[in-house]
């Protein structure tokens, strides 16, 4: 089934929507990055996009969330598919070179990125013994809106949700954050499409299995207590990361207001507004992400380009690294 329920949306609302879901991880990183690693309640929240952070970077920069998000743009664009080898080799120039960097230096990387860069340097390919990791960090999810964007009209839902899964493992090699990955594609999917929130959350369509079901009853409530309690959680966990921005799409009447909620909330606040950034600006569509903030991000008419540029792919199928696949 093509991407399907096309009929939902008209063109016109698909391109700013796919464009918001670019934009606003963007945005989220850079309103993010102020706060990160700062405890709620220690510091004045932010009420704009002013830089500064661990980082002292200029208002509009943003880390590693963006870069590593532009490098599978990139990759999208020049391969004209998903192609693993091609996104390693971005992610390891960005890691070596600073390439996609707002500083031309890879100053913020995760640890388990890195520790997926040094395996790829030693061997491309994944063998089918390769042990997964009990790691689940939120940096699969945090660069994923040009996966799910790219020739978003001609694509199959199940290729989108499996490919997702796929861009996970590269650096994530995690049952947990592969679901994960692929619930979040799930929930941009339908925000793409225009669904309201009450059935954008019911992800059900599409599983992949009972790793998928799991983890979707972990972080998609429909009790705005259960939810309202998540802000306590704000670490690197992809679970965490996940939970915030389902909660930023239910309970929060605006993308601002819900991007500035995160980013104030500490912890990881670059990386869990990016990724509410991607289903926000997808809801929402990009004007209603403040234009005072995309005037000042960094790069942000390229990334609004490219946005548009990866709508107008047409995906050849998926080129994996990992052996399981074949």
């Amino acid at each position: 089934m093509k991407c399907i329920l096309w009929h939902t949306v008209g063109m016109t609302d698909f391109l700013s929507r796919a464009r918001g879901a670019l934009v606003g991880l963007a945005v989220g990183d850079a309103l993010g990055t102020t706060n990160e690693f700062k405890v709620a309640g220690t510091f004045t929240p932010s009420t704009g996009m002013v830089g500064g952070g661990a980082f002292q970077l200029e208002p509009g920069q943003w880390t590693d969330d963006t870069s590593m998000a532009l490098c599978l743009a990139d990759s999208l664009l020049a391969m004209g598919r998903y192609d693993s080898f091609d996104v390693m080799d971005r992610y390891m120039r960005w890691f070596k070179d600073g390439y996609r960097s707002s500083t031309n230096v890879c100053f913020d990387i995760g640890g388990q990125v890195r520790a997926a860069l040094f395996d790829f340097e030693h061997e491309q390919r994944v063998p089918v013994t390769a042990e997964r990791s009990n790691r689940a960090g939120n940096g699969a999810i945090m660069r994923l809106a040009p996966v799910v964007i790219a020739g978003f009209e001609h694509r199959e839902i199940r290729e989108i949700v499996v490919t997702a899964g796929l861009s996970a493992r590269e650096t994530h090699y995690s049952v947990e954050a592969e679901a994960a990955t692929e619930v979040f594609a799930a929930l941009l999917v339908g925000a793409l499409l225009g669904w309201a929130p009450e059935h954008i959350i019911n992800v059900g369509w599409a599983s992949t299995g009972p790793a998928f079901d799991e983890m979707a009853a972990r972080v998609i409530s429909t009790n705005p207590a259960e939810r309202a309690s998540w802000e306590s959680e704000t670490s690197g966990y992809i679970v965490h990361g996940l939970r915030l921005a389902v909660h930023g799409l239910l309970d929060f009447p605006s993308f601002k207001d819900a991007t500035l909620a995160i980013a104030n909330m500490g912890g990881d606040s670059d990386t869990n507004a990016a990724i509410y950034g991607q289903l926000g600006g997808a809801y929402f569509g990009v004007e209603a992400i403040p234009a005072s903030w995309r005037s000042t991000l960094y790069q942000g008419e390229e990334i609004d380009a490219l946005a548009r540029a990866l709508v107008d792919l047409r995906l050849k199928p998926p080129v994996t690294r990992f052996d399981e696949d074949l």
